[in-house]
């Protein structure tokens, strides 16, 4: 299959294979951008048969009430942490609560007060036919990998019941959840990319009514998005998701790397080696951050990086300017009190989600990043005016109404049999 967006993908798939090869739609695409992506994809099989017939028993389940179960696939904000933000929330509801986790994630990570279930089957068997159903070969090792996981967390589920709690609707072991025939309930992770859609589960919490519009935009039904920021934005305890104003000149620069982000094409990643480099030129104190999926590695020459968790955005460091494409990283160093600005370029696809990450300063080149940290250094009404614009866009970004997903999971809980 060959490299193109996101959407003209998923449109090719479903013309070419059907809509059971578009719901292994994530699988395929990230490997279509690597080598040998049929290659991978068997290899990815083996490597999850493997995981599921090795894997440790999890907690017997003792069901007292309904369970809400948390799907955990990954950690960080993108995964796990997601999740747990929604712990007390589901216990107010009357929900038992009670973790799946995918067999490579460590005990460690979770709380040792709620039980712990992992998915474990004998993959290939399971999986096998409904593998070899398909055509090509890539979707055919996609498809073997979706069946393992479906016949792993039927297992771990049987005789249970209760709603599903995801971070997304699309990986491999949350789309296999989807099968299960509980209410499923997906909670928004991070920006809205055009690989959240379409939508799968049956709801969809977002963070704010920018977000329930950008949802609504991609013809998810109304009534399946309900607004519920759990606690995001509101690191500066002010309680109305603004977090916290820029209180002073940006104290250096940074900007978040994104070479991990296929998602936004091929494009991006030239464009961000490009811009650091002429950047570093200026003479300005630049540093990138890189994401968690980099694993350290930097194609910036010498330009300084972090690795996470970045020291430059933490709880109470000097403001920063932070320059970013598209990325959740700008709305959290926002919410810590950190200038945020657009890199403003226009590149295909992922409009939805530059909507929702768009700050309201813009820049598109080095020189207008020069101009603009020493006009924030110098101008103090230029400074004060753009502080309160960039708290308005964060406050638009998380809903300060509590409250959303416990109504969503009392509704489900009164009309489960």
């Amino acid at each position: 299959m060959s490299r193109s967006s996101f959407a003209a993908f998923v449109a090719a798939l479903l013309r070419d294979h059907g809509p059971e090869a578009a719901e292994v739609r994530h699988e395929l695409f990230f490997l279509s951008h690597k080598p040998f992506p049929t290659l991978r994809g068997w290899v990815a099989a083996l490597r999850d048969a493997r995981l599921l017939a090795k894997g440790k028993a999890g907690a017997v389940i003792r069901q007292a009430k309904p369970l809400a179960v948390l799907v955990a696939t990954l950690d960080g904000a993108s995964g796990w942490q997601t999740l747990a933000r929604a712990l007390p929330t589901l216990r107010q509801a009357g929900l038992q609560p009670v973790i799946l986790a995918h067999p490579r994630l460590p005990d460690a990570l979770f709380p040792a007060d709620i039980p712990l279930m992992r998915p474990l089957g004998d993959g290939l068997r399971a999986g096998w036919r409904a593998g070899l159903a398909h055509g090509r070969w890539d979707v055919r090792a996609a498809r073997l990998r979706l069946s393992m996981w479906q016949a792993a967390i039927g297992r771990a589920l049987h005789g249970l019941h209760g709603v599903l709690i995801l971070h997304n609707d699309f990986d491999m072991m949350n789309t296999a959840c989807l099968s299960r025939g509980w209410p499923t309930v997906c909670l928004q992770h991070g920006i809205p990319t055009d690989e959240f859609f379409p939508c799968r589960a049956d709801y969809q919490v977002v963070w704010s009514e920018l977000c329930r519009r950008a949802f609504l935009k991609a013809a998810v039904p109304p009534e399946r998005v309900v607004v519920d920021a759990l606690g995001r934005g509101e690191e500066g305890g002010r309680g109305d998701g603004a977090g916290l104003a820029p209180s002073g000149p940006p104290q250096g620069i940074a900007v978040v790397s994104q070479q991990q982000a296929v998602i936004f094409g091929n494009r991006l990643p030239f464009a961000l080696t490009g811009f650091v480099s002429e950047l570093l030129e200026t003479g300005l104190p630049v540093q990138v951050l890189l994401h968690p999926a980099e694993k350290g590695r930097s194609c910036y020459g010498s330009a300084p990086v972090s690795v996470p968790p970045h020291a430059r955005l933490a709880r109470g460091s000097a403001p920063a300017m932070v320059l970013a494409y598209c990325s959740t990283m700008a709305l959290e160093a926002a919410a810590l009190g950190h200038w945020v600005v657009t890199l403003d370029w226009s590149f295909d696809g992922n409009q939805l989600a530059r909507r929702v990450a768009q700050p309201p300063l813009k820049v598109r080149t080095p020189l207008e990043v020069v101009r603009l940290f020493h006009r924030l250094g110098q101008d103090d009404a230029f400074r004060a005016e753009w502080a309160e614009q960039q708290r308005t866009w964060l406050a638009d970004s998380f809903s300060a109404s509590p409250g959303g997903l416990g109504r969503l999971l009392a509704m489900i809980v009164s009309s489960c049999p």
